[in-house]
């Protein structure tokens, strides 16, 4: 699988990226200001980076995460990233009372009537409750989510730390996989491309089928 890694031009993006690698898959990173249309052909999943300030403040991010999306590809946005796919959908951020900056949370997830989204399986291999390394001062307001956009994980404090499309191969986590500060994110990362992996053949076999 050939991953495009969006880089919101962030300190973690090669950590992420490094972290994408040793699970086998081929990884490209491409920073904001640098995408060119060429990219979509060499592009079968997309990682969004987190990334400084918010989502509408990176000239490209939008319009790449709006094409990636209409291309129904797997997406998997982190921190700035999640935000970014929130937005798309028409959700709007909050910003925090007081940053969540090199700090640890616990977080809990559930897949309850969510079972069957496309990139639900990433989540299986992971404890149930898990720690969770936050560095960021907005949160997505789950009261403004659309109905096919859900949260799947929510921290002790109550704030969305994933989401999930219902149809789309689409997810997002508001934490930093790629972090110390989160102990299981290689898991989950190593979940999210299984089940990206799973999406992307069923969408090559249905193509070979209505060729057929």
């Amino acid at each position: 699988m050939r991953i495009t890694l969006f880089d919101n031009h962030d300190s973690f993006t090669w950590n992420l990226a490094h972290d994408l690698e040793r699970e086998g898959v081929q990884v490209t990173v491409v920073r904001d200001g640098e995408w060119s249309d060429d990219l979509w052909a060499q592009t079968d999943a997309l990682v969004i980076s987190p990334g400084p300030g918010l989502p509408e403040e990176h000239p490209q991010l939008m319009g790449v995460v709006a094409e990636a999306l209409n291309r129904r590809m797997p997406v998997l946005g982190v921190c700035l990233g999640m935000q970014a796919l929130a937005l798309h959908f028409g959700a709007t951020l909050r910003n925090l009372d007081a940053p969540l900056h090199g700090r640890t949370t616990e977080a809990t997830w559930s897949l309850e009537g969510l079972e069957e989204a496309p990139l639900a399986d990433m989540w299986k291999e992971v404890g149930r409750s898990m720690a969770v390394g936050h560095y960021h001062s907005w949160v997505v307001d789950e009261a403004s989510l659309p109905g096919d956009l859900h949260v799947n994980a929510r921290n002790s404090q109550g704030l969305p730390m994933a989401l999930l499309h219902g149809t789309l191969p689409v997810a997002g986590v508001q934490f930093h996989p790629e972090s110390v500060l989160t102990p299981e994110g290689q898991t989950l990362l190593r979940g999210w491309i299984s089940a990206a992996q799973r999406c992307l053949a069923i969408s090559a076999s249905n193509v070979s089928l209505n060729f057929s």
